[in-house]
């Protein structure tokens, strides 16, 4: 017995050894479209909004600057676009700050000539935008390391916030359709010498 644990402890040693001197690669993306996907979807078109470490950033010091920014970030809510899932309640609080945003760039101009409640204010939301677009960012990463079926040894795996919400609607979708066929297969069955109504 005390042989056999020997054996499992220099096994084990030599694996956590190899981890150690193992180089780590780049997570390479997924090129490969299987047969029955759909159409990829274009990217959509437009003006680039601004990145600080990758990261979207409404930052415009004129109100030119400010709704050019602002165009691109409404075309980039659409379906296929980067924030394709911003939801209808963070939507409206874009909308919101948008609307603030270009009220108070009516009324001073640029961001120099507003007083100290206004600065306050576009900081606001500003910060309230940024927040919901880095959240809800389709192209950031997000990785997770799982220990798979039958190892003891984590996998480091990364997928986009884009990859994970297409993947979770596509089985929400697969899941309803099932359900509508179970359904309708039993509708008119006999049961107990009765049919079933739908």
């Amino acid at each position: 017995m005390t042989h056999m644990i020997r054996i499992i402890l220099t096994v084990s040693i030599g694996v956590l050894m190899l981890q150690g001197c193992a180089q780590t690669q780049p997570v390479k993306q997924n090129t490969t479209v299987p047969a029955d996907a759909a159409e990829p979807v274009q990217p959509l078109s437009g003006a680039a909004v601004p990145e600080v470490d990758g990261k979207p950033t409404i930052n415009a010091d004129t109100g030119a600057k400010f709704e050019v920014v602002a165009t691109a970030v409404r075309q980039q809510m659409q379906p296929g676009g980067r924030w394709q899932f911003v939801e209808k309640n963070e939507r409206a609080m874009i909308d919101d700050s948008f609307a603030d945003m270009s009220k108070l760039f009516g009324q001073f101009g640029s961001v120099d000539k507003m007083d100290d409640n206004a600065k306050v204010r576009l900081l606001a939301d500003q910060s309230t935008v940024n927040a919901i677009l880095t959240k809800k960012d389709g192209d950031r990463l997000i990785c997770k390391s799982v220990i798979p079926v039958g190892s003891h040894l984590p996998v480091k795996t990364c997928r986009t916030y884009s990859q994970i919400q297409t993947e979770q609607r596509d089985t929400q979708n697969s899941l309803w359709k099932v359900n509508a066929t179970r359904q309708q297969m039993h509708c008119g069955a006999q049961q107990n010498g009765s049919f079933i109504q739908c």
